[in-house]
């Protein structure tokens, strides 16, 4: 008798097993049905979005405004275009700043218009290249930016060795001028030397300093000084220019 109820003991275990299994497959696949449903939903809503470039033309804690550039289509709708930051406010958008808005893609017809940004870039440019000239003046090393004289920068920005220019959406300007025009240029150009190093296409080395970095392109040199001290400063320059040099 004690032999018979334990086994009977034994194939309601397995019966249990059974159905706890079969319950957590099934709520599994609902689960699973409805995230990949949020994830069709999202995907969609991303297809959705529409966005444009602009210039930053005012700018608060709370929003921007947004003067579109001549050849965008929502410049058919307001030269000035409002849009809450939200969660976008830990950024900031100086006036002059080249921006980036993707929007959900309806655009109030208030004045000035109003969309709701999915995300803000700042963006100077979709692609530039550098090009290192000749140094036509006696000083090897040049201050291009003094961040004492302009409000747009909190670091200098030099010149090692020579003279550079920089094609910015095939417009040829010199360094300096596009950095003032485009005030976040330098962090770009910062930006893509550390995709290119993590990507492998050019060698650099980071200083215990504090986190400076070098980075060696095939025709000139990037030192983006990050020191304990608080220095901050950009140095482009030849191919041999090294860290003691500046």
């Amino acid at each position: 008798m004690i032999v018979m109820n334990k086994r009977i003991l034994i194939i309601l275990i397995a019966l249990l097993l059974v159905m706890i299994e079969a319950l957590f497959l099934t709520n599994f696949r609902k689960v699973e049905k409805n995230n990949n449903a949020k994830l069709a939903n999202r995907q969609d809503a991303f297809e959705n979005n529409s966005s444009f470039y602009g210039k930053v033309i005012e700018s608060t804690i709370d929003y921007i405004i947004v003067e579109p550039d001549e050849n965008e289509e929502e410049r058919k709708s307001s030269d000035k275009i409002s849009i809450n930051l939200g969660e976008n406010n830990d950024a900031l958008y100086y006036v002059g700043t080249r921006v980036k808005i993707t929007y959900t893609g309806e655009i109030m017809e208030s004045y000035p218009a109003q969309v709701k940004a999915v995300k803000i870039e700042i963006k100077s440019a979709d692609k530039f290249e550098l090009k290192i000239g000749k140094n036509t003046v006696n000083e090897k090393i040049k201050k291009i930016i003094d961040a004492d004289k302009t409000d747009l920068f909190d670091y200098n920005v030099y010149e090692y060795n020579c003279d550079i220019n920089i094609t910015v959406d095939e417009e040829e300007m010199s360094l300096k001028d596009a950095l003032l025009k485009y005030p976040n240029l330098a962090n770009e150009i910062i930006a893509q030397a550390n995709y290119d190093l993590s990507n492998e296409k050019i060698k650099g080395d980071m200083y215990k300093d504090g986190g400076s970095m070098i980075y060696y392109y095939k025709d000139y040199t990037i030192i983006k000084m990050h020191t304990i001290g608080g220095n901050r400063d950009v140095y482009i320059g030849t191919t041999d220019m090294t860290m003691q040099d500046i």
